[in-house]
């Protein structure tokens, strides 16, 4: 029961950070704004906010009851989501989604560290991706109900929406969710660990190194592409805002919850013959998935393109599960949470406070290309969505490139991953003989 409930959290905190995804266009037409103002929202001034809010956040989670930081901060943010619905400006909108960054900060790290209080180390992979698994289905639900709020009553009342629903599920956790007992690997659960003994206990180690490059670049490829993927749908396949909603749930959703079971529970299983698999089968699926989410990228079926695209977006969300697990082997109970949130800090300001606006400058840059010159005056706002018109064509070619592009990030965080497989490998063996050398000693 506590474990799905921490997943209906994840998935509210999933739903904030990319709910601009759904309805950018319409954002983009009222408020006549570039596809790197979209990026900036969607991403940076989120991001920002959220990986400065976090550890402070999981500070008070390694003191206080985590149960009620987490529930707590959620009703924060939901109550921001709520008042976006009000903006009569882009500013005004900047400003609630600054809010909601604020209090989503606390829907992962202090669920992380709950977790790992809850299940036997040899199971927080699988425990995590179950966790995760409030990914999809915030995937597969909010983006179409989030999609078709706003095709059909505007898109103001999609984050009213959101933001009563996710009140409603901090509301329920408050009373319901109650607080494990930390499970201290310390000789003495009351020396704590400070944030800089957290930091320095985790940056010393190679394989956390790599593991954080090599997560923190599959991120920067997946929000710079999930926050343009239903504007995608809609300029090259010509579907409404509720069609794209649709489309890019389907992806994203199923992709989620096939890749975080199957990295959970798969990675966990290869790894009890080698414990290199743990992080070896992310690294090889995020390799592999990349050129097989290109092909249905350049797909001109609509019915080829999705299949396509969702088998290699499959491989994106393997890591999670197997990443925090890594994680957290290396910390105690009183220090999980800062650990967490000092990770996706890190993954987070590089993957949404950069992937989103990057991927928003390339897409202007090369729909401005495609165009011929004054492509930012003339086709701004609503002018880029006529159908059949010069701006439409350059603004659909230069967000597919511009995808196309940060698809390699998940080459190159797959690579990444292999060598922090690698590193953890050579440390367990290292540990081994030195273990043997004291015994024989």
């Amino acid at each position: 029961m506590a474990l799905f409930l921490l997943a209906a959290i994840n998935a509210f905190g999933f739903l904030d950070r990319v709910m601009i995804a759904l309805i950018a266009e319409k954002i983009k037409a009222e408020f006549l704004v570039t596809d790197l103002e979209i990026g900036l929202l969607g991403g940076t001034a989120f991001a920002v906010v959220n990986a400065l809010a976090s550890v402070p956040i999981a500070r008070m989670a390694e003191r206080f009851k985590r149960t009620h930081v987490t529930a707590g901060f959620l009703l924060l943010a939901s109550l921001f989501t709520a008042l976006a619905g009000a903006t009569a400006s882009f500013a005004q909108l900047v400003a609630c989604r600054l809010g909601m960054a604020a209090g989503n900060a606390a829907t992962e790290a202090p669920p992380h560290s709950m977790i790992s209080d809850m299940v036997p180390p040899e199971k927080r992979a699988s425990a995590i991706s179950v966790f995760m698994l409030g990914v999809p289905i915030a995937a597969l639900l909010g983006s179409f109900l989030g999609g078709a709020i706003a095709e059909k009553f505007g898109w103001r009342n999609t984050f009213l929406f959101f933001g009563v629903m996710g009140g409603a599920i901090a509301l329920l956790c408050m009373v319901l969710l109650r607080e494990p007992p930390r499970q201290s690997a310390s000789p003495d659960a009351r020396a704590k660990m400070g944030t800089w003994e957290v930091v320095t206990r985790l940056f010393k180690s190679r394989t956390v190194r790599f593991l954080v490059l090599g997560v923190s670049c599959i991120s920067l490829g997946s929000f710079g592409v999930n926050t343009f993927l239903p504007a995608f749908f809609a300029r090259n396949h010509g579907l409404d805002a509720a069609q794209a909603g649709l489309a890019f749930g389907l992806i994203s959703g199923i992709a989620s919850l096939v890749g975080t079971l199957a990295g959970g529970f798969g990675s966990e299983y290869l790894a009890r013959r080698d414990g290199r698999w743990l992080l070896g089968a992310p690294a090889l699926g995020s390799a592999l998935g990349a050129p097989l989410f290109l092909l249905g990228l350049y797909s001109p079926s609509l019915a080829v393109a999705i299949p396509i695209m969702l088998l290699g977006s499959c491989t994106f969300y393997t890591t999670m599960g197997p990443a925090i697990a890594t994680l957290h082997g290396s910390l105690d109970s009183y220090a999980r949470a800062t650990g967490s949130a000092l990770f996706l800090l890190v993954m987070h300001m590089i993957g949404q406070g950069f992937g989103p606006p990057l991927v928003g400058i390339v897409s202007d840059t090369a729909s401005s290309l495609i165009y011929g010159g004054g492509f930012a005056a003339q086709c701004a706002g609503a002018a880029a969505q006529v159908p059949g018109s010069a701006c439409a064509h350059a603004s659909a070619l230069g967000l597919r490139y511009a995808i196309a592009i940060f698809s390699a990030f998940f080459v190159l965080g797959g690579l990444l991953l292999y060598l922090a497989a690698r590193a953890s490998h050579s440390a367990r063996m290292a540990d081994g003989q030195a273990r043997k050398d004291a015994w024989q000693a």
